[in-house]
């Protein structure tokens, strides 16, 4: 976020200058005041503590329809209800009045007591919560922020205006890492290109390439035992294909996946990381219909309810698959890292690793269903971490979806709880409308139209203002819920600090990193209207100020 700063008109500093000392200090006579009432600004809980005035959000202030309405404050500025001024001074949300009167700044001093949010002077409230960064303290590096494209290539292509959709998909959110669908064998090469030309629109926007992931969601029918690679019949079929001799069909799949990377490269894409297998420990219940293939960690036997009945199925084993595949694929000229094993959740990790190689495996994935961001299970996620610790290997939560709030939530956690090092949201794009509407998605389109939705800004909170590189350093808060993670850049210029509110009262947050810096600030509040406002440039020591389901991000330069 880049903000210019300026001194506040010298005309607004002798008119109003003693009217906010007389707010700070109610027991002085200052002398001649704004609007003649000792009241203005003053923080307040109702109309009958400001006098002539108005308690509006909380600041004793006039009600307005047009700057006329102000002059009897010098230097006021009548702020229209959906003015981002305005909003500030609500806690993120538009006022219950058309307008209010309030001094006007551009990221300058307002006075003892004061600070300038987005434009507007606001009395700034006195610190419930400390939060103390040390930049010295190293912890994870970061790999990125990202998406699944998924099913959306097709009509991703298919937009002729995308201009202006390429740069909120990519440079606007700051997008790290592009994650594919596997679709080789179920479409044209005409159509694998697709996955190059939004790497390519992405290295444009971003001015650098993003990771690209590539992942199979199921492989492809000819490999399945129930001849689809959608699941509709439950899980007893759900699975690789047995051959006549009675063996899985291990050597399919691994020619599968060669002929995977040989027709992607062909158009020109060269994935980063590759996933044989999207939540191999899952398929879906009968009559549902999902693409799936379950393979246990290793090869055997798991009882399987249907219709009340425990019914033993043989299953084809995830570490047998992946060394059939990583031996055929050891011939090419360059092989890309492997993820594993991608589980729906954070259980069962260690079970899978515990059966493979785990010197040929790059990076932990794993998913983050069936978790609750309000009650989250930080005791395994504590534990992933733990086994990344044990194994050194990067932690990468590769899919999830969730509302804004929720999002954010679930980043926080899966950063600081476990360590992880990547964080992708289930989509990047999804339908507004109709049966297929996904609000999870980081951006909704309809009749080539889109929206930035809620879980855009949480993630832009963190992609914005870092990128892959930057380190995890020591950041703690003195009230439990208010949530901090800090990231410093590889060249130690910039610092990046994310809050989270996740209590139920306004907390006012004293920042400190120990050098006296100012600092940018943009925030949202998704009980209210704010999305990623730019609130200015703060001095150091400035008071935050987060409403309850408020972000906020910190960026010293």
């Amino acid at each position: 976020m880049k903000v210019l700063r300026s001194a506040l008109a010298s005309s607004w500093l002798i008119a109003l200058g003693l009217v906010a000392l007389a707010a700070c200090n109610p027991d002085s006579n200052p002398g001649p005041q704004g609007d003649s009432h000792t009241n203005w600004l003053r923080t307040c809980g109702a109309d009958s503590e400001c006098g002539e005035l108005s308690c509006v959000c909380g600041i004793c202030t006039r009600s307005c329809e047009d700057a006329s309405d102000c002059s009897g404050a010098p230097g006021a500025t009548c702020f229209d209800a959906k003015a981002e001024g305005a909003v500030a001074a609500c806690a993120g949300a538009a006022p219950p009045i058309s307008g209010m009167c309030l001094p006007s700044c551009r990221d300058a001093d307002c006075g003892p007591g004061f600070s300038c949010s987005a434009g507007a002077c606001v009395p700034e409230a006195a610190p419930t919560v400390e939060v103390a960064v040390n930049p010295a303290a190293s912890l994870q590096t970061l790999v990125g922020f990202g998406a699944t494209v998924g099913y959306a290539e097709d009509e991703l292509t298919a937009l002729t205006e995308r201009a202006e959709l390429d740069a909120a998909m990519f440079a606007g959110l700051g997008l790290d890492v592009l994650r594919f669908r596997n679709r080789y064998g179920e479409v044209s090469d005409a159509q694998l290109a697709q996955a190059q030309s939004l790497v390519t629109a992405a290295t444009s926007s971003l001015g650098r390439k993003p990771l690209v992931l590539l992942s199979s969601w199921s492989p492809p029918a000819s490999l399945k035992q129930n001849g689809a690679t959608f699941c509709v019949s439950g899980p007893s079929s759900c699975t690789l294909k047995l051959l006549p001799a009675g063996g899985f069909d291990y050597v399919g799949l691994a020619q599968h996946w060669r002929g995977t990377l040989e027709a992607y490269a062909k158009v020109g894409l060269a994935p980063d990381y590759i996933g044989i297998q999207n939540n191999p420990d899952w398929a879906p219940v009968a009559g549902a219909a999902a693409e799936a293939c379950k393979f246990l960690p290793a090869e055997g036997i798991e009882e399987v309810s249907a219709s009340g009945v425990l019914t033993p199925i043989r299953y084809p084993g995830y570490a047998e698959a992946l060394s059939a595949v990583l031996e055929e694929l050891s011939s090419l000229p360059s092989v890309p890292k492997l993820l594993a094993p991608d589980l729906v959740g954070v259980h069962g990790a260690k079970r899978y690793f515990d059966a493979l190689d785990t010197t040929r495996v790059d990076a932990i994935a794993h998913h983050l269903y069936g978790s609750d961001a309000s009650n989250l299970d930080l005791a395994s996620l504590t534990a992933l971490g733990e086994l990344q610790a044990s194994m050194a290997l990067p932690i990468f939560q590769t899919e999830m979806q969730a509302d804004g709030f929720d999002t954010a939530l679930l980043i926080h956690h899966a950063l600081v709880s476990e360590g992880a090092a990547m964080y992708l949201q289930t989509a990047l794009v999804g339908a507004r409308s109709g049966p297929a509407t996904n609000p999870t998605a980081l951006i909704g389109l309809e009749g080539g139209e889109f929206v930035l939705q809620d879980p855009y800004f949480a993630m832009q909170h963190y992609a914005q203002h870092t990128d892959p590189g930057y380190t995890r350093v020591g950041a703690t808060s003195t009230n439990a819920s208010l949530l901090v993670s800090a990231w410093r850049s590889p060249q130690d210029e910039s610092l990046t600090v994310v809050l989270i509110n996740s209590g139920f009262v306004t907390q006012a947050v004293s920042l400190d990193v120990g050098d006296g810096r100012s600092f940018s600030l943009s925030r949202t509040v998704f009980g209210g209207q704010e999305r990623m406002a730019d609130l200015g440039i703060l001095p150091s020591g400035a008071s935050i100020s987060l409403p309850p389901r408020s972000m906020a991000t910190a960026r010293f330069d």
